[in-house]
């Protein structure tokens, strides 16, 4: 997913000073080009530059599921039944599908499309039409691999009940994973698409970086030319450290924000991205979210889960220490057979091994109770038409199950029994140890189940979760993020004064270790108003992690510092132009203009600005956010008749937004 920039904390206060700046140059009124990404394409050679060398390794890559991720139509294997005259209705849609000479159509109601490429091959496969546009269209129905049927795109993506015609665009929603090298080249003046890649579907160069430098050295090598190199010049899972497999892996396995296009592998996550959290607002059309109350994932099965366990803390596990990126021996691409999956546990819990195995179980030890997976990788992703396995690695907590209705394991396997009977066993064999480990868990799931529906009482119980380095990384990173949003009103002005022990939690947890953890703070206090964090923040600029350096920008610029003095000033102006690369990043995205435009503006480059609002309103008309600020420009430049008429036309757009108001009051009082 494309971030949503949120320019936080810009209250109307701000754009009615604006109203009493000196005026700027004269507002450009032509719309800017944005020049497309550069790919290095030269980088990347594709995967069949690697097959003379690794023979074997191209061989098996080839018959795994990576290969089938995104495929064009006449190298896919087709798993839906194309047969004409196959038809099926559901949620007010009707389909129609047909073959004619050797290609694919889907008719939807009136319109036809016909069938370009695939989308996956494991539990859906999905069909992709490119537009006149150059956008590639995820069309709304799936062929469900299990029972052999077609079913709406809404069985697995919730959508409102009156939506018949979203579009999910993959060279807009999904580019960033399901193609190797992919750019998207979107022309803001034509408004269409040039996206390329070296090779559509997940190929060598995808996991393990471009492959330019290392085959040039390997043949060097090879030649005589030069000794054996030290460095191979690729990420492999035999040198890389478990954080780089992590990043690599998880990139694409697992939602996110995108902030940065272009991620390689071997290269650090928080540099493009930042996962999604349990704070993100839950839409109205899918209440349950896509976290648990205790924040583990209900409907994908998200690497980020393992971040809240012991073995990532304490770096010694990654995806790839039970995970095997080619063809899979397995449903599970496991390194093992699935009945004996204790071994991967084993590799490093080496003390329940033999006669101690069922000591701690308490199950015989060759039974399913005995199985380390099914009492600590139970299957609580429910949705999407299947059940998955948790990876947090989290043992039974049965009071979760009856306080929210989050399954555990013990009631699953023994579907007879009752929560409160897991918990009286599991109390007798594992003791006050276990029970005050439950209880921390509940004691998160009530601080983030009410942080989630608004309840700034919540407060105190996530700043205990942020302060508790076990807690994990994505669930301490959600905690801070709720304090920001409980601290904020809808609009990004600070509602209240931030309790203090907040403040200070935030505070230090802006030189937490994880960046995730680092760039939620800073936000968290760019939107609570928190101005007594601006020295914090300013350190930040500095911040290894790009997406923390420009979060630190972003939340600066909400609490209305756009300069600083010294080494600081220069680190903003380069933080700033980070930021200002984020947003240009998605040039389809008229928020990212209307972001784009409020940093220029901040930064006194009026011109920049007025061309950001141009292409922001160009691509979408009916966007508020971007009228209001070419009003301000005007203000600035004494045009209070012409600023007027723009916020009269965003009031138009968003007439229960107060602020509008007082902006054309105040511009009038003034004539």
């Amino acid at each position: 997913m494309r971030r949503a920039s949120v320019l936080i904390g810009v209250a109307a206060a701000v754009f009615l000073t604006a109203l009493v700046q000196t005026a700027g140059p004269d507002l450009i009124q032509t719309a800017g080009v944005e020049k497309a990404v550069s790919s290095e394409s030269a980088d990347y050679l594709g995967s069949e530059s690697c097959r003379s060398c690794h023979e074997d390794q191209y061989a098996s890559w080839k018959k795994s599921l990576h290969v089938q991720m995104t495929r064009p139509i006449d190298e896919a294997q087709v798993l839906g039944n194309f047969a004409a005259g196959t038809r099926f209705e559901k949620y007010g849609r009707s389909y129609a599908m047909d073959t004619r000479d050797g290609r694919r159509f889907v008719r939807i109601g009136r319109s036809e499309f016909e069938v370009h490429y695939t989308l996956g091959a494991r539990r859906f496969q999905g069909y992709l039409s490119r537009l006149p546009d150059g956008r590639i269209y995820v069309l709304p129905v799936f062929w469900h691999v299990e029972t052999g049927q077609w079913i709406d795109f809404k069985e697995i993506t919730p959508l409102p009940d009156e939506v018949h015609d979203f579009r999910q665009i993959w060279n807009v929603n999904c580019f960033n994973c399901h193609a190797t090298n992919l750019v998207q080249n979107f022309d803001t003046r034509s408004k269409t698409y040039r996206t390329s890649w070296t090779e559509m579907g997940i190929g060598c160069e995808a996991c393990h970086g471009p492959g330019r430098e290392h085959d040039a050295l390997m043949r060097a090598w090879k030649a005589g030319e030069i000794a054996r190199p030290a460095a191979l010049k690729v990420v492999s899972p035999h040198t890389a450290s478990s954080r780089q497999m992590f990043d690599t892996c998880g990139y694409c396995h697992g939602n996110k924000t995108n902030y940065f296009a272009g991620f390689r592998a071997g290269e650090r996550y928080e540099d493009y991205a930042l996962p999604f959290l349990i704070s993100q607002p839950i839409p109205p059309e899918d209440p349950q979210g896509d976290f648990w109350p205790d924040g583990r994932p209900n409907r994908f099965n998200r690497p980020q889960a393992i971040t809240s366990t012991g073995c990532f803390l304490a770096g010694k596990v990654t995806c790839t220490s039970c995970h095997v990126g080619h063809a899979a021996r397995n449903d599970h691409a496991l390194k093992v057979p699935a009945e004996q999956t204790n071994l991967l546990c084993t590799q490093c819990h080496t003390t329940f091994e033999g006669p101690a195995l069922p000591a701690h179980t308490r199950h015989p030890a060759d039974s399913a109770g005995s199985r380390c997976v099914e009492c600590h990788m139970s299957d609580v992703n429910w949705r999407l038409l299947t059940r998955r396995r948790d990876h947090t690695f989290q043992p039974p907590v049965p009071e979760m199950t009856a306080a929210y209705g989050v399954p555990n394991a013990c009631t699953t396997c023994h579907d007879t029994r009752t929560p409160e009977w897991a918990v009286e066993t599991m109390n007798a064999w594992y003791g006050e140890r276990d029970r005050t480990r439950r209880s921390g868990i509940l004691r998160r799931a009530d601080a983030m189940y009410r942080a989630g529906s608004g309840d700034r009482s919540a407060i105190p119980g996530l700043v205990q979760v942020l302060s508790e380095p076990a807690q994990g990384v994505v669930v301490r990173a959600s905690a801070a993020d709720f304090i920001g949003r409980l601290a904020a009103n809808p609009g990004g002005a600070a509602a209240d004064t931030l309790p203090l022990d907040a403040a200070n939690a935030l505070l230090k947890a802006t030189a937490d270790r994880e960046p995730m953890v680092r760039a939620m703070a800073i936000r968290a206090l760019g939107y609570a108003g928190e101005r007594r964090a601006v020295p914090a923040i300013s350190a930040r600029l500095r911040d290894p992690a790009r997406v923390v350096r420009v979060t630190a920008a972003s939340a600066l610029l909400a609490l209305g510092v756009a300069t600083l003095d010294g080494p600081s000033g220069a680190a903003l102006v380069r933080a700033q132009d980070e930021y200002a690369e984020s947003l240009r990043a998605f040039p389809d995205s008229s928020e990212n203009h209307s972001s784009l435009a409020w940093l220029e503006m901040s930064r006194g480059r009026d011109a920049e600005a007025a061309v950001a609002l141009t292409t922001a309103v160009d691509l979408n008309a009916s966007d508020a956010h971007a009228r209001v600020l070419r009003g301000v420009l005007f203000a600035r430049q004494k045009k209070l008749d012409e600023a007027i008429r723009e916020w009269e036309e965003a009031k138009k757009l968003d007439p229960k937004n107060p602020r509008i108001d007082r902006l054309i009051e105040e511009a009038r009082r003034r004539k």
